[in-house]
């Protein structure tokens, strides 16, 4: 069985237009299609929570030219749209380079719609049509996380097979398997809405990421007092390492224990691959890591332990993501595969 069979589908094969998702013509009835050459480059597109910024992407991962950031437009798609115009035709300066665009939120990519983003305030978006049409060429849209572990994957950690799963305002997950993300539904990966027991409040139950986010964290350190209002998980993980931390120590130990669980059941399911964590709080050393590997043992029987790694591109990562989305769209079989 390959990895695309295990992932139920390949997202290669034959090139697919990113706009329709419909395989492209090959050259005709009873010709072999000629070799296209390789795409050399391609625009990616990050927009964040708070920014938009965009990045021009060798096939080898090299970054060839940023631009960005800019605010992102917050209840404004057609503002958004005119954000991420401006930033590709500076990119792209002419070329005429493939763009790949990642969103946050919930997205269902084989239509290329944003389902919902609470922060930026769209529901229901065509942002793949509306982004095509404003460039005038197909444009590939993804997740941003997903989009985080398909750049991991090829040109940071280099693991073919992993669970990425990105921790910082929320939490969500991708599984990449043969250096693809598998393809999902809207909603797969969204550990972060799981609910679960509040440890600060017993009785009480909780989204995941409402406790055990970068963001949680923060307001959670706040509360018992470790750190001031306005403070982020950075400020709290140093808390937590001084003498007399013990409070925010406890706030990351029941934090990422809880997170470590559920982490650790999503493996049974999948395999034995490595967790890859990005975000926020990819640089928390073992008041991340160790308390991670404990809550996944919590629930582990004869499977191995996991091995948990930082992820290597840091915010970066989006970026790159979106325009090895691009290649691939673009270039089908001959696309960047894992370095």
């Amino acid at each position: 069985m390959s990895a695309d069979d295990r992932c139920g589908g390949a997202e290669g094969g034959a090139p697919r237009s990113a706009a329709t998702g419909r395989a492209l013509p090959s050259g005709g009835a009873g010709h072999s299609p000629s070799p296209a050459a390789p795409v050399p480059a391609a625009v990616g597109i990050d927009i964040g929570g708070t920014t938009v910024k965009g990045a021009l992407v060798g096939r080898d991962g090299s970054v060839l030219g940023t631009a960005g950031p800019r605010a992102t437009p917050v209840d404004d798609v057609p503002g958004l749209v005119g954000a991420v115009v401006g930033l590709v035709r500076r990119l792209d300066a002419g070329r005429g380079v493939p763009v790949g665009v990642c969103v946050p939120g919930i997205v269902d990519e084989a239509l290329g719609v944003g389902v919902l983003s609470a922060n930026l305030g769209w529901r229901g978006a065509p942002l793949r049509r509306l982004l095509s049409a404003a460039l005038g060429s197909p444009v590939a849209l993804g997740h941003d996380v997903r989009c985080g572990a398909l750049a991991e994957s090829l040109w940071g950690v280099g693991e073919a097979e992993m669970l990425y799963v990105a921790i910082g305002t929320g939490i969500a997950s991708a599984l990449v398997i043969g250096s693809r993300p598998c393809p999902a539904p809207a909603w797969a990966g969204e550990i972060g809405q799981i609910v679960v027991e509040d440890p600060d409040h017993p009785g009480r139950r909780a989204p995941l990421e409402q406790i055990a986010s970068a963001s949680a964290i923060a307001r959670r350190a706040a509360e018992a007092g470790m750190i001031g209002p306005g403070a982020g998980a950075r400020e709290a993980a140093e808390r937590a390492r001084a003498p007399g931390g013990g409070p925010a120590a406890m706030v990351f130990a029941s934090a990422m224990g809880l997170l470590g669980a559920q982490l650790g059941i999503v493996r049974h399911q999948v395999g034995d691959v490595p967790l890859v964590i990005g975000g926020g709080l990819s640089e928390g050393g073992p008041l991340v890591y160790d308390n991670l590997a404990r809550g996944a043992a919590s629930v582990t029987g004869r499977m191995p332990p996991p091995r948990i790694v930082p992820a290597a591109l840091g915010p970066a990562s989006q970026a790159l993501g979106a325009a090895a989305l691009a290649l691939r769209s673009a270039q089908g079989p001959s696309a960047p595969a894992h370095q």
